[in-house]
């Protein structure tokens, strides 16, 4: 009876140890798979930050591609009265005035495209950058809201002059321009640029971003 008492409890003591292998395994490839699943994270869970190897061409690459970058709008409403040139005899016979209402936009921004690698130097974690002037990108005008509130003629004018419209309206767009800038929409477009690059070039790795 004593030989076989000591035989069961070799086999619940192997038993036990099998269990708790099993067991240890168990965890150790859960921990594996946890780990693997985070492979960006993962490495800052036990080692320091990867030195930095985004290079000056890399960076100057990537803000090249957001071209030519609209950083603020101004819109205004103007007024514009056009009359037909000409002595007095002609414009007895081809005199007009347009009064034209309109309202008109004006993007402003830079054109990254002008970027060279000269433009932008890396050390470590730091990017310094020049950047091109800011510009007007665009000016148009809202068709919807851009109209003819009148439109007089002299007695015997027979035949309206339709270029006389569209001499209103591009000297509308000059004044809508012409307000943007007075405003200041340069200055703002500078610094909304910066501002936007300043956060793409963060999501790169670099901690500071300079300009010049």
């Amino acid at each position: 009876m004593g030989k076989k008492d000591g035989g069961f409890g070799t086999t619940l003591v192997l038993a036990f140890v099998i269990v708790l292998v099993s067991i240890a395994l168990g965890v150790g490839i859960s921990r594996f798979d946890f780990m693997a699943s985070l492979p960006v994270i993962g490495p800052w869970l036990y080692e320091e930050r990867a030195e930095q190897t985004t290079t000056g061409p890399v960076v100057v690459e990537g803000v090249q591609r957001l071209d030519r970058l609209a950083t603020v709008r101004w819109t205004e409403s103007v007024p514009v009265t056009k009359k037909s040139g000409g002595t007095d005899f002609e414009r007895l016979f081809s005199g007009e005035e347009v009064l034209l209402i309109a309202v008109g936009e004006v993007e402003a921004g830079v054109d990254l495209s002008r970027l060279s690698r000269d433009d932008v130097r890396v050390d470590g974690e730091t990017v310094t950058m020049r950047l091109p002037e800011p510009e007007i990108l665009s000016t148009s005008l809202y068709e919807s809201e851009t109209r003819v509130y009148d439109r007089d003629y002299s007695p015997l004018n027979l035949r309206p002059d339709d270029g006389l419209v569209e001499r209103a309206r591009a000297e509308a767009e000059q004044k809508v321009e012409d307000a943007a800038r007075k405003n200041g929409i340069l200055d703002t477009a500078e610094q909304n640029a910066e501002d936007s690059i300043r956060a793409f070039v963060t999501t790169l790795g670099f901690e500071e971003v300079r300009f010049e």
